[in-house]
């Protein structure tokens, strides 16, 4: 695997905005691309996360170039700053392509957690001003493909971990949700920028195709946000992949394993290499398409 680090791909009030890449050596360009998003609850994680723990190497290895881009953290701008990042790194991977090899017509963008919300938000359509920003590549498309959304958090004016925080298990006793510190107030009394922030409001038959996947039993986003999304799409003629994990937690385990774990499932990675294969390889529907429920593993 070639490993690339660092590389600025726009700026944002003066801070530098970059990304890590990995391709594979096996196969030659261009590549088909997957930008991947890391989760923190838009407080924590970086980049570097998925590409230290080795947590790609599986698209690597089925010959994709992954791209892990940071976004402004809540603690140093607010909403919709985050969407604006992601949508800037899109840009930034069709304006300069060459220096990655990227397939501009092969590019998708993934995450997990909160990254997987600012991923749905990412597959909207560029009609949409407000969720584009200028943080770099001005004038270039920010279409993508497809998108993958693991765990994402949606309509959060509808998520019950918002307002009762003991539903969620990575918030500490007294503290608020990430979803408040990222609109910078309650989300009850910030509903116009909840909704710039609910990607259940943008589905539509011209986004790109969608895989969501989702925990029944998930500790940290309750799965019905993702029901939300599946049903929005649905309605709105997107196509849409809908993977549930029966008893599982936030990271795609068997209830009672302890989160973090990982790598993420196998059952879970091969999902995901088939539903790009899918969209970016011509392969056809291999059987992914529609609501589909599999049995959460346990950690060998």
């Amino acid at each position: 695997m070639n490993k690339q680090l660092d590389i600025q791909f726009g700026e944002a009030d003066g801070r530098p905005l970059k990304l890590d890449a990995l391709a594979p050596t096996h196969v030659d360009g261009p590549f088909p691309t997957v930008l991947w998003l890391h989760g923190g609850g838009w407080q924590s994680g970086n980049k570097r996360n998925a590409i230290d723990g080795y947590l790609l190497d599986y698209l690597v290895s089925s010959g994709y170039l992954i791209v892990s881009a940071e976004y402004r953290l809540s603690s140093e701008a607010t909403y919709p700053a985050q969407i604006h990042d992601v949508k800037a790194a899109i840009r930034w991977l069709r304006a300069e392509s060459r220096v990655l090899d990227v397939d501009v017509d092969r590019i998708v963008v993934a995450g997990f957690s909160a990254g997987a919300h600012l991923t749905a938000l990412a597959a909207t359509p560029e009609s949409v001003p407000a969720l584009e920003g200028n943080c770099g590549s001005a004038g270039v498309p920010s279409n993508v493909c497809a998108a993958i959304a693991w765990a994402a958090p949606t309509d959060f004016l509808r998520n019950p971990a918002v307002e009762d925080t003991a539903l969620n298990a990575l918030i500490g006793e007294g503290d608020v949700s990430g979803e408040e510190k990222l609109l910078g107030g309650p989300v009850r009394e910030n509903p116009d920028l909840a909704q710039l922030a609910n990607p259940c409001a943008f589905a539509s038959p011209d986004g790109p195709p969608v895989l969501v996947i989702h925990g029944t039993h998930d500790e940290v986003v309750p799965v019905s946000q993702a029901d939300l999304l599946v049903d929005a799409c649905e309605a709105a003629k997107t196509s849409v992949s809908y993977l549930r994990i029966r008893h599982g937690n936030h990271g795609g385990w068997r209830t009672g394993t302890p989160y973090p774990s990982d790598p993420g499932p196998r059952e879970i990675e091969d999902w995901i290499v088939r539903f790009l294969d899918r969209c970016c390889r011509n392969k056809g529907d291999l059987g992914i398409m529609g609501r589909h429920t599999i049995a959460a593993p346990i950690p060998a």
